[in-house]
């Protein structure tokens, strides 16, 4: 086959891949990202996310971050000597664990997830705090998990 013949598909190819990573309505929620081209790749499809992420009195050993793959867990990571406790969960020292909500009798308690998967879809914006110790150190976090942010 022929160059010029081969230019047309080497061209739209090239395009696709150029404007595959232009994002044109971004979010938090991964399943409600709009790109031009082919959608992204890796399974993040969540419509809920955590937003609002603030964590007061962390020492740096504590890593506390959202996950919005797919709905959004909390992620937490213990590299310190003592256990964190949050609201009734232990986290072992030099521990990772995912945390996820349920709600029961319109209160929230945390659990753990598996995975990146969060079975809480609030219908309306949802503020939680979370409080825990680690030693005799308080930690507060507080956050917000939303409702759907697109169809």
């Amino acid at each position: 086959m022929r160059f010029h013949k081969m230019f047309p598909i080497i061209a739209i190819s090239a395009c696709l891949l150029i404007l595959g990573g232009c994002i044109i309505k971004d979010s938090p929620a991964p399943g409600c990202v709009e790109s031009i081209g082919f959608p992204a790749m890796g399974g993040c499809s969540g419509k809920t996310a955590i937003v609002d992420l603030e964590v007061e009195s962390a020492p740096d050993c504590v890593v506390i971050e959202a996950n919005n793959c797919n709905r959004g867990v909390l992620e937490i990571r213990n590299n310190c000597e003592d256990t964190l406790q949050l609201d009734g969960m232990e986290i072992s020292p030099v521990n990772s664990i995912s945390l996820d909500f349920r709600e029961a009798d319109g209160s929230l308690d945390l659990l753990e997830a598996h995975g990146n998967f969060s079975q809480f879809a609030p219908v309306e914006d949802r503020e939680i705090e979370i409080t825990g110790t680690l030693g005799s150190q308080t930690i507060r976090i507080v956050l917000t998990k939303t409702k759907p942010l697109c169809e």
